[in-house]
């Protein structure tokens, strides 16, 4: 195994805080050993593997760098103070992968599918929206859709967040022009309300079948005035009068799981 040049050093450190040179290399980082291990299981080959030089004389690492090695995966060790210096992790775990992004997708359509369609709007922590687009593929989300001032979806935290499965699920940034044309296509757009007196017991939605999108948003700004107005439908989960809300991954999880079981 080759130790890292500067070169190799500085671009990881680069993909990791720079969304400019994700989008122009076309390349994202992954950390740790768990969730570099399930991309490999579903398909998904590094372009290179950096390691710590103590992650690298591990005895435990010793089987996953020899299967890397086997289908010759580019490796290469870095000293533990420099990758330090390139992990987004307080306490990093020795390993990283370079992955490159799924080539650009098709534009969304009705199709002859009922499509499931989960929007996130505005959602700029990391950690929300990886961890919304891990209950979307969980509960049969045909794509995610990402519009307004939401974070880079291949930061490092949100791949973190999302298990990985930002390689797995169909996640598109659309502007204002691609929700309208998706409407006139026939899709029925639900958006979560905090509020109860603004939309309607969640309990109380029916009638779901056929293309839909459901959209969330921020939870310090909630919903964009452009999307609540082209709004089918709003909706809110009923919680105890003591609790002011909930946080938009616990409404999206138990929204996400009602709305499936009723389009069964």
């Amino acid at each position: 195994m080759n130790k890292a040049t500067k070169s190799q050093i500085k671009k990881a450190r680069e993909l990791m805080r720079d969304k400019k040179e994700r989008d122009d290399s076309g390349l994202f980082v992954v950390e740790g050993m768990k969730i570099i291990r399930d991309l490999c299981g579903r398909g998904h080959e590094p372009e290179q593997i950096l390691v710590s030089s103590d992650f690298a004389r591990a005895s435990q690492s010793v089987p996953l760098l020899e299967e890397f090695e086997d289908r010759s995966v580019k490796l290469a060790v870095v000293g533990n103070a420099d990758f330090e210096r390139i992990s987004s992790l307080k306490s990093s775990q020795g390993i990283l992968g370079v992955f490159r992004k799924p080539r650009p997708l098709e534009p969304l359509t009705a199709g002859e599918k009922n499509k499931f369609v989960v929007l996130c709007d505005g959602i700029q922590d990391p950690g929300n929206l990886g961890t919304m687009i891990r209950t979307s593929m969980a509960f049969g989300a045909d794509a995610v859709l990402i519009a307004g001032e939401t974070v880079d979806i291949y930061n490092p935290k949100v791949v973190r967040a999302s298990g990985g499965v930002v390689l797995d699920v169909s996640v598109q940034v659309c502007e204002m022009e691609e929700i309208k044309r998706l409407k006139k296509e026939g899709f029925r757009l639900l958006v979560s309300m905090a509020e109860k007196e603004k939309g309607k017991d969640i309990s109380q939605i029916e009638d779901l079948a056929g293309p839909l999108i459901v959209a969330f948003g921020s939870e310090g700004k909630g919903i964009s005035t452009e999307i609540s107005e082209i709004a089918d439908t709003f909706f809110h989960i009923p919680i105890d009068e003591d609790v002011e809300s909930l946080n938009v991954m616990a409404a999206a999880a138990i929204a996400l799981y009602v709305f499936a079981g009723k389009r069964k």
